[in-house]
């Protein structure tokens, strides 16, 4: 094998110090001037938004390609995934290369090859056999975890997304009607009725707090579908149909409700058992193998060596811990003090839970009862004759508005208590397979 040339090392020194020649603050500067760029492109972009309708369906799709959160979560099921398969990589050989070079400061013009060292050296790591069942075990579980909580963000983000469309609609309506009462003005000039009346002032307030939130809708809007190229406009022609105010969800049907939810208290039950078996262990004894061996090649001072069968060196050993400072049984009583704790809270989590699902469907038979209260009685200001006096337009313009105002509430009640039945119905999702590779 040919030594490396001295002026090879002197070439890459050079290269070092040539590539941190630069400051922090040029470099800084550099990339601020890239980042004023992309501001003032974005900057472009956000003054000529052109309107577009957006369908649930659609929105949908943008959501799970582009929406950062979820994306997140995916990278986190890839990488327990690659963790998962680390465990037994780190069985593999591993080997590395080593260079050195010796010579006075005073006589560097005169470098040989008997000034440089090389070689290459090759190892084996090999755990415990105890400690590479726990590192396995404790990766599948993380696999599982990030699947799962990757599948339950999904969920999550749907829900938004519907909620987000269902928030447009209805600010759209009300903008609509509020801008209907602004024209029964009885004063000459509509601005004059405006700044006289307190009650136009007041729904001039309501109108201008009504933009506010539909500017604010449409960032989130965005910010859920990963894209704020366009000035969305949801449309609720294929929103997903919700029954659960007509057909009360009963949660005692396991097979239907809760799954998910459940398979997550599972797996962190196994993880407590998991933490209390890993204590336990600590009083078997652990087998260590260990492999050995000279440099694969070396070569010092033009001296070669080169890789000998019969300088491998296996061994194995193993240790039976006596524990007679009792540290491990202290830690296994902890440990079973902790579970305990833990399993606890988990049943009061449960009881609670049930009680708050068990209140929220009586809240959704209440909240479905007003609403169609306020239908009727919306649907009964609409058809009064537009010939009465000005004064009882105007009266029963007001109510009208109050009652939109109410629907508009019961509505948004009505859509975040099914959306809390909608997430724990396991018959209105698709559930992945994670036994296949996350990165497909």
């Amino acid at each position: 094998m040919r030594p490396p040339r001295p002026f090879a090392f002197a070439s890459l020194a050079l290269f070092v110090f040539a590539a941190g020649c630069q400051s922090a603050r040029d470099n800084v500067a550099r990339r601020t001037a890239d980042r004023a760029e992309a501001y003032r492109e974005a900057a472009g972009r956000s003054e000529t938004l052109a309107p577009a309708p957006l369908v649930f369906t659609d929105a949908l799709a943008s959501l799970r390609k582009n929406n950062l959160e979820l994306r997140a979560a995916r990278l986190a099921v890839v990488s327990a995934e690659e963790n998962a398969r680390q465990v037994f990589k780190d069985l593999l050989p591993g080997a590395n290369l080593s260079a050195s070079l010796s010579r006075s400061v005073t006589d560097l013009a005169n470098l040989s090859r008997s000034d440089l060292a090389y070689s290459a050296f090759g190892y084996i790591n090999v755990p415990g056999l105890i400690q590479l069942r726990l590192r396995h075990y404790a990766s599948q579980l993380e696999l599982l975890r990030a699947g799962w909580t990757c599948e339950l963000k999904e969920r999550e983000l749907t829900v938004q997304l519907r909620e987000a469309f269902l928030r447009a609609d209805l600010l759209v309506t009300r903008r609509r009607s509020l801008l209907a009462s602004l024209q029964w003005e009885t004063a000459a000039s509509p601005l004059a009725g405006l700044e006289a009346d307190p009650r136009g002032i007041e729904r001039e307030s309501i109108l201008y707090a009504l933009r506010t939130e539909t500017d604010a809708l449409q960032l989130a809007l965005s910010q859920l579908i990963g894209d704020n190229t366009r000035l969305w406009q949801p449309d609720l022609s294929d929103l997903p149909a919700l029954d659960y105010s007509e057909k009360l969800p009963e949660f005692a049907d396991t097979t239907r409700y809760g799954e998910l939810f459940r398979q997550l208290q599972a797996l962190d039950i196994e993880a407590v058992y998991l933490r209390e078996r890993g204590v336990k262990l600590q009083y078997w004894p652990d087998i260590r193998l260990s492999l050995s061996s000279p440099p694969l090649y070396q070569n010092n001072g033009g001296t070669t060596t080169n890789w000998d069968v019969d300088q491998v060196l296996f061994s194995a050993n193993s240790t039976v811990p006596i524990d007679i400072q009792g540290n491990i049984s202290r830690q296994l009583r902890e440990t079973r003090r902790q579970r305990d704790l833990q399993f606890a809270r988990m049943a009061e989590q449960l009881d609670q839970t049930l009680q708050r699902l068990s209140a929220s469907r009586d809240a959704l038979t209440l909240t479905s009862r007003r609403l169609r209260i306020a239908e009727l009685r919306l649907q009964g200001l609409r058809t009064l004759p537009l010939t009465q006096s000005p004064e009882s337009v105007r009266q029963n313009l007001d109510r009208l508005l109050r009652l939109d105002e109410q629907r508009t509430t019961l509505l948004l009640e009505r859509a975040r208590l099914e959306h809390l039945f909608w997430l724990l119905d396991e018959t209105r999702w698709t559930r992945p397979d994670w036994t296949a590779s996350p990165q497909s």
